[in-house]
């Protein structure tokens, strides 16, 4: 016979690092996006503002953050996290493709990043409200995963008060 009690065993550590991995990736996607609004921050108030004032802002919001996005998903996916949970998980991605979103409507009012229209600076006014959504849920999102992770670590006092005395 095949003992399957050390295969379970793997498996449970498997989830528990994977929880614990879920929870950095989710922390880190918080970090990139604070460090996001400083990189906004920064090409708001450099002046006289050069023509790569955004340059910083654009690479972490094209590259960094949807990266991130996407490992917090499969982090939470590979810890065995509840379907809400992992549905969660995609809401911070949701809300960064509704940035490009934001930008593709700003360009039908006829802005372009040379001249804006009342219409476009409404629509990219929401560009930063939206940022503050995605981390806002992010926080909460780090929150629930951290609660998820704290519940798979086994109780050390009722797992030796459960084990067998050995003789």
């Amino acid at each position: 016979m095949v003992d399957l009690s050390d295969s379970a065993d793997v498996a449970t550590r498997w989830e528990r690092a994977m929880r614990g991995v879920f929870v950095v990736v989710a922390s880190l996607l918080v970090v990139a996006e604070v460090i996001q609004f400083y990189f906004a921050g920064v090409g708001v108030f450099q002046s006289p503002a050069p023509a790569d004032a955004f340059q910083l802002h654009q690479l972490n919001g094209r590259i960094v953050l949807p990266v991130l996005c996407l490992l917090v998903i499969l982090a939470a996916a590979l810890a065995r996290a509840p379907g809400r949970l992992i549905g969660f998980s995609a809401i911070p991605f949701g809300l960064l493709l509704l940035q490009i979103v934001l930008f593709l409507l700003a360009g039908l009012t006829g802005t372009t990043p040379e001249k804006t229209n009342l219409a476009g600076t409404i629509i990219l006014g929401l560009h930063a409200v939206n940022g503050l959504c995605i981390l806002g849920v992010t926080i909460l999102l780090v929150r629930r995963a951290s609660r998820f992770a704290a519940a798979g670590r086994p109780k050390v006092a009722a797992t030796q008060a459960q084990a067998p005395a050995r003789s």
